[in-house]
């Protein structure tokens, strides 16, 4: 099974466009201007992103990661190859990274619910995608006259390529955002939850579309409407841009918690020497959609993530039985399943 790592020809990209660091170029494009490499990087940002969150809020046990370098100076931890589950999640996401490429994917997200089936989420990590199809030509709106600040995935639209190296300081300052808001602003999970992926599509992709390992349901996800959220970053390669975000009930005010990821981010940026590169917060833009409440895209999928304490990978199998909390088996064949080969955990 092939992994994650980068496996291009580097000789053929003549820009100065690059980032030579030996830590990145062994995941990451050096140049990340063209429309397959910003494919590729942004493939490999979903596997950084969501093993840094699977991680660090402790959905996963630490025999799933291993340590990993984004950068020289940047360690993090990641699904580990060596696990059989492990790579199997993997590949998962690495599939999902297909549709990116061919420009289907809208949204994938880590969706934690407290029941095995449940629509209603009480936290959703989400990747938000747009696609440029001029590259670093940024998408131009509307012309009407708005009288509301534009959200952030709008301003994300916006957005011109800035060059590799700002991709990079992108991408660390998102680590560093989902191990500060997991480790410093998040009050703890209930002790026992389901998690699961979901995947929703772009109008462009075909109506019998389906990405590998990701199956049909009814619906997406559901938020409550008073529900928190933060903003955790943004990437904007050549091609393509994606928000980063959290809603979680665990989230008790989301000004105040992006307030701390912006004070964080400062800190960090100048520890590093980065620009401070203005991440597209809620809590300082307004954003018509912040409630992410999506029952009505009815083509939404679930992924197959199997026991999150066990196996978290086995989705070759259209109709599992199902491993509720107490670990007895029990079979759906009497119903439908929204969520297929989602299962639960304890936290203790």
């Amino acid at each position: 099974m092939a992994t994650l790592e980068a496996a291009y020809n580097e000789s053929i990209n003549k820009s100065r466009d690059v980032v030579t660091d030996s830590k990145w170029v062994k995941m990451f494009p050096q140049c990340v201007a063209d429309a397959d490499k910003s494919s590729n990087f942004m493939t490999r940002a979903l596997y950084v992103g969501f093993s840094a969150i699977l991680s660090k809020r402790g959905v996963l046990g630490p025999e799933f990661f291993s340590k990993n370098h984004i950068t020289e100076k940047l360690k993090c931890m990641s699904l580990c190859f060596k696990n059989p589950k492990a790579l199997q999640i993997s590949q998962l996401l690495r599939n999902a990274g297909d549709a990116i490429k061919k420009g289907y994917l809208k949204e994938i997200s880590l969706v934690i619910t407290e029941n095995e089936g449940d629509v209603d989420a009480i936290e959703v990590y989400s990747f938000k995608f747009h696609y440029f199809k001029n590259g670093g030509v940024a998408a131009q709106l509307s012309t009407k006259v708005k009288t509301d600040e534009p959200s952030p995935f709008e301003k994300l639209t916006e957005l011109e390529y800035q060059g590799t190296e700002t991709v990079r300081n992108q991408l660390v300052m998102m680590t560093r955002s989902i191990s500060h808001i997991c480790e410093k602003v998040l009050e703890p999970l209930p002790k026992e939850f389901d998690a699961n992926f979901r995947v929703d599509y772009t109008d462009e992709a075909p109506q019998n579309y389906r990405i590998d390992g990701f199956f049909d349901s009814s619906t997406f996800y559901t938020l409550p409407n008073d529900i928190q959220s933060a903003t955790l970053g943004h990437l904007r390669p050549g091609y393509h841009a994606s928000l980063i975000d959290v809603s979680s009930i665990c989230i008790p005010d989301t000004y105040a918690a992006e307030l701390s990821l912006k004070r964080y981010a400062e800190k960090t940026a100048e520890k590093l020497g980065y620009a401070t590169d203005g991440i597209l917060y809620k809590s300082f833009s307004f954003d018509g959609n912040a409630s992410n409440t999506t029952s009505d895209a009815v083509r939404g999928n679930d992924s197959t993530m199997e026991n999150l304490a066990n196996s978290l990978a086995s989705y070759t199998t259209l109709t599992p039985l199902a491993v509720k909390k107490n670990g007895k088996k029990s079979d759906h064949s009497s119903g439908p399943r929204v969520a297929p080969y989602s299962k639960g955990r304890s936290r203790k």
